[in-house]
């Protein structure tokens, strides 16, 4: 009323008219369609979903992974493994380590755990078990070893202990010297002097040992320089500074090095580390040995987690190599069969930082009005054309009538 009685007020309500770009249609005008609803629903489900995703995208985080040179101070390397030898026993079963300073550690048992396992991998704990090869006194490790190398030699002619019957018998085996006993009346009261029964003393052990496996866990630490950890058959110790695996020939035939990783890291776990060694599976034929290496480069990273703490750990890379060993091959030429594990630290750390997406709270409602009005003008140009093309469909029907 008041822009009709003012000339000028009514010329600018012309105007203001004029630009309106949201212009009204009187409903008697408006037509309705199954089509329109369709869409209609379909838009508010998108703008709904967009809006919930893009509110899971401002609240979510990002990782950034920066590079530089480790500098810190040297100190200790944590190790975590968990490590399943199917057809090794727990007794003969050792963990020994060595670093480049020399150190070494021989048959770590300290946080380390080992549990004993049957072929179908059920615990054997619980079992009572009779004292296998892997725990001997030295004299008794040379016992073994002398009894076993006269088995071997050409022509092999066991000693009777004083029972022969005629000159130049032979007792090859436990049995033979027992019988050549009883055959003089005598009492044979121990069998520990006896080669013949030392040596099938171990080779039984070595039978039963073959049955069993082991499942061995725990931690280690070592210092951070290159070095290495590693399972091998035989008994272990240091000589003139060195590490020396001393073994049977036995005991190497009979090492199967079959094995499953099931963890294996170097430090502190972090939200979405992955660590390759983990879950791998190296299984050997029943009858067969080799030697597996494993040469790893420890990769120093720092996990800087949002709004909350600093984790200082390790990741790794790793490239293995496996070599089968021929039972022919003897002495020097011959692979010892054993899982070695060689690493070496690299000097650059990665810092995995975590951080917000989104810093301005404008940048989020910005996407939200993209979203709802985008939303909204495709949904009308798919409304206009579906609109037109039923209309079209619908006149040609009613011309062929």
């Amino acid at each position: 009323f008041f822009f009709e009685r003012s000339p000028i007020m009514s010329g600018v309500g012309s105007f203001l008219k004029s630009i309106d770009v949201f212009p009204k249609t009187l409903d008697e005008f408006k037509e309705r369609t199954f089509s329109g609803a369709t869409i209609s629903v379909v838009s508010v489900i998108s703008i709904v979903a967009l809006i919930i995703g893009e509110f899971n995208y401002y609240h979510g985080i990002d990782r950034v992974d920066e590079l530089y040179v480790d500098t810190r101070p040297e100190g200790l390397l944590d190790i975590y493994l968990n490590i399943t030898f199917p057809n090794v026993a727990c007794d003969v079963l050792t963990l020994d380590v060595m670093d480049g300073f020399g150190e070494s550690q021989v048959n770590v048992e300290h946080n380390i755990h080992k549990r004993r396992l049957d072929r179908q991998g059920n615990d054997l704990n619980s079992v009572q078990k009779e004292t296998r090869i892997g725990h001997e006194t030295d004299e008794e490790v040379a016992q073994v070893k002398d009894a076993l190398e006269k088995k071997k030699e050409e022509n092999y002619c066991g000693s009777c202990y004083g029972a022969e019957s005629v000159e130049g018998q032979c007792c090859n085996t436990c049995d033979d010297v027992k019988n050549a006993y009883r055959t003089k009346g005598w009492a044979l009261s121990t069998h520990t002097h006896v080669e013949q029964c030392v040596r099938e003393r171990v080779e039984r052990q070595v039978r039963a040992n073959s049955e069993e496996g082991c499942n061995l866990w725990g931690s280690l630490q070592v210092n951070k320089v290159q070095g290495n950890f590693h399972f091998a058959p035989g008994k272990s110790f240091m000589h003139a500074g060195q590490l020396i695996h001393e073994f049977l020939p036995f005991e190497v035939d009979h090492f199967n090095a079959s094995h499953i990783i099931h963890n294996l890291g170097f430090g502190v776990q972090y939200p979405g580390i992955v660590n390759p060694l983990d879950r791998r599976i190296k299984l050997l034929e029943k009858d067969q040995s080799g030697l597996f290496q494993y040469f790893i480069k420890v990769v120093p990273t720092l996990f800087d987690h949002y709004g909350g703490n600093k984790i200082s750990t390790n990741q790794y890379s790793v490239t293995e190599f496996f070599k089968l060993r021929n039972p022919q091959d003897q002495g020097q030429q011959g692979v010892i069969p054993g899982v070695f594990f060689i690493f070496d630290l690299s000097p650059i750390m990665v810092h995995i930082r975590e951080q917000k997406r989104h810093t301005s709270t404008m940048h989020f409602f910005t996407n939200l009005c993209a979203i709802v009005g985008g939303v909204f003008t495709v949904a009308g140009i798919v409304d206009r054309l579906l609109f037109s093309g039923l209309r079209g469909i619908s006149k040609l029907s009613l011309g062929k009538q």
